[in-house]
């Protein structure tokens, strides 16, 4: 918990606030640099994933709690722009770094059975209070949202309390349905990470941004904290589900969910149909965070790859985020109908992969879990008193 929701937290209040108070006085400047903040991510977590599992883990996050608070300081008080950009090329490369051996530690931690449940904790803490730290971090002026980001920093240090170095590993069954995944297997759990992560940041972002011009600034404070409260219930109840009835119903579920609020986001106007498009996007962030995250590329993973798995997983997100930003000019430009119905028809499209996916959830363990329910169904009825 403490991990995740330090590196999430870190990342959007970083690469979005306090880039853009530093580079306020080139405003044109501000989506080239934030790009490239996340290509150089996706590069760090390309190149790491070769050479990490040489160094022990802890002492990464440890380095990357030290180093980075340091390297903000000297942001904060440096006028060199060229300074400054070392500075901030450096903390991508950092934050790469360090957020894949968190997630290679997460992986040593569980198994495939409690995979879902874990991370599903982990997202009711995480995503709420990634959304209050991001707004935190955007209203305040640069000195308050470098002083947010160093705390965040630090706050990865407590995890030196719970003695994580002397925590035993679990030992991985040889027989895992994630031990020797197959590339097409692969690929369509991907396909649909790969067009949400693009929709979300170009078409569902222009309709977001159209919604917060054309209605009242306590309104849409209103939507963002029903947005906020899904996405934390979304990650609990897609772990849950996940670890009970296989990985494709939630991720089903959030794809189709979030295609019908995208849908709907052609009419912004109706107040009851925005109250609908946020939490729904809330909820389908929760899940897609959980699932995308921690989840899946665990279960397609063993001990030799799992670094390789998550690296590929991040880099989508991370990739797509830039080519958005990149592009945030020519996409503003698409009319809010066509960025709904095009967002729509492709997330729908996108259900298809799922469907011919294989579950990742053994058999067995499903089929006793429905055995389970099905005998706590008998007992409740049998304790019931004949009328």
């Amino acid at each position: 918990m403490i991990l995740f929701f330090s590196f999430f937290s870190w990342y959007f209040s970083f690469s979005f606030s306090a880039l853009q108070h530093i580079f306020s006085s080139t405003p044109e400047t501000f989506p080239m640099i934030n790009a490239s903040f996340n290509f150089t991510t996706v590069i760090t977590l390309v190149l790491s994933s070769f050479f990490i599992h040489k160094f022990n883990k802890m002492h990464i996050i440890y380095g990357y709690a030290i180093i980075t608070p340091i390297a903000s300081l000297i942001l904060l008080l440096s006028s060199s722009l060229v300074l400054k950009l070392i500075i901030v090329f450096a903390a991508a490369i950092l934050f790469g770094i360090s957020q894949l051996a968190s997630l290679k530690y997460f992986w040593s931690l569980t198994t495939s059975i409690e995979r879902g449940r874990t991370a599903g904790l982990a997202g009711i803490f995480t995503l709420p209070l990634a959304y209050i730290t991001g707004w935190l971090a955007e209203t305040s002026n640069f000195s308050g949202t470098i002083i947010i980001c160093i705390i965040l920093n630090l706050i990865t240090l407590t995890i030196i309390l719970f003695n994580p170095e002397n925590k035993p590993t679990l030992t991985k069954k040889k027989d895992e349905r994630g031990h020797h995944p197959e590339k097409r297997t692969i690929l369509l759990y991907a396909i649909p990470w790969i067009l949400f992560s693009i929709i979300n940041i170009t078409l569902a972002r222009n309709i977001s941004i159209h919604v917060s011009q054309n209605i009242q600034s306590t309104f849409y404070m209103i939507l963002l904290v029903l947005q906020m409260i899904a996405s934390g219930f979304g990650a609990l109840a897609g772990g849950i589900v996940a670890d009970l009835f296989g990985r494709r119903f939630p991720i089903g579920f959030s794809l189709t969910l979030y295609g019908i609020s995208t849908a709907l986001g052609a009419f912004t106007q109706n107040h009851e149909v925005l109250y609908f498009i946020y939490i729904a996007n809330g909820l389908t962030w929760g899940i897609f965070w959980t699932m995308y995250i921690p989840v899946i590329w665990g279960d397609l993973t063993n001990k030799e790859n799992n670094i390789k798995t998550y690296a590929f997983g991040l880099l989508i997100y991370y990739l797509s985020t830039g080519i958005g930003i990149l592009l945030s000019n020519q996409i503003s430009q698409i009319p809010i109908m066509t960025s709904a119905l095009l967002g729509c028809i492709l997330i729908f499209l996108s259900n298809i992969p799922i469907i011919l996916a294989p579950e990742l959830l053994s058999q067995d363990f499903r089929d006793s879990i429905k055995l389970k329910l099905y005998m706590n169904i008998l007992r409740k009825k049998r304790k019931k008193p004949l009328s």
